[in-house]
């Protein structure tokens, strides 16, 4: 990247960048449209390498996917929730990571499905894990020239299933005041390759590694999900704002993901992927959630 560039703002679909500076936020920053770049655009699916995204693959696209409901469904359900449709059609997955916001709905899904991220720049191009790609609040693994190219998530197993859950004051177009995602492959009854993602429980989104060990090759029970629970109100560190209380949160930590995981663990189990599971209230829940409600198709 030419030194000139370096004091540029990469901009994709703006939702967050052009709000900002509409209210008299940024207004120094210099902004460099990467909307059109080629090697940041298209997707690819194969069983055998799974799912390639370019940075700039919008929500929308992500939400239309058959094949993502079929495949990463905890993927459509983080994605058919940001913002309203129009904000879906012009924000990106990768605006969406690199906006560095705690609460953004598409990086837990991406999180639980093992995601891998490609920098690219003038010396080439690297992948790092996702989980690692975060350093601080709004802080990434990513050098001053390079950009972020690229999203991979291989091909779950057909034994697998995935789900995700937002909680927010509004029923749509809302940020979440508590995220958590869920991954499970589910074997005779016992459960592998947990994956728990939370989401505004830290300052960055992050894996609950002590509730995965609760799970990892356990038998599927409501006792032994109502103890992962647990691990993961023990390891979140939501924080207090006129939007919530932290110890609501917590609180909210431990509901919905009970919540979730029951549903990555019946989607695991279900001949038809793609359908939406309705919610309902199960054993050790606290009773924060809403009213079970069925889901809009789109």
């Amino acid at each position: 990247m030419l030194p000139e560039f370096e004091l540029y703002k990469p901009v994709a679909g703006g939702t967050d960048v052009y709000v900002n500076m509409h209210a008299g936020k940024n207004e120094g920053d210099k902004i460099l449209d990467i909307k059109r770049l080629k090697e940041l655009q298209g997707q690819r699916f194969s069983r055998e390498t799974g799912l390639d995204l370019g940075a700039l693959t919008s929500h929308r696209r992500i939400e239309e996917w058959h094949l993502i409901k079929e495949r990463y469904y905890a993927m459509f359900q983080g994605c058919s929730q940001v913002g309203s449709v129009q904000i879906r059609y012009r924000g990106t997955l990768g605006g969406n990571i690199m906006n560095g916001a705690p609460s953004a709905d598409s990086i837990g899904p991406m999180l639980v499905h093992d995601a891998v991220v490609e920098a690219i720049g003038p010396e080439g191009s690297r992948r790092i894990p996702l989980e690692k790609f975060y350093v601080g609040f709004k802080k990434f693994d990513l050098h001053p020239d390079e950009l972020l190219g690229r999203i991979y998530l291989p091909c779950p197993p057909d034994n697998a299933g995935s789900a995700y859950y937002k909680y927010m004051r509004r029923s749509a177009m809302d940020l979440a005041l508590m995220g958590i995602s869920a991954y499970v492959e589910v074997t005779d009854g016992v459960m592998h390759h947990v994956r728990i993602a939370l989401t505004t429980a830290a300052p960055v989104p992050m894996r609950s590694h002590s509730a995965e060990a609760v799970l990892e090759g356990q038998p599927v029970s409501d006792e032994i999900i109502v103890k992962a629970a647990e691990a993961v109100a023990a390891e979140g560190k939501p924080r207090s704002s006129w939007r919530s209380s932290a110890e609501f949160r917590t609180r909210l930590l431990h509901d919905v993901t009970i919540q979730v995981v029951h549903e990555a663990i019946e989607r695991a189990a279900s001949a038809n992927k793609a359908a939406a599971i309705p919610q309902r209230l199960y054993h050790g829940q606290l009773g924060l959630l809403p009213r079970p409600k069925e889901e809009v198709p789109v």
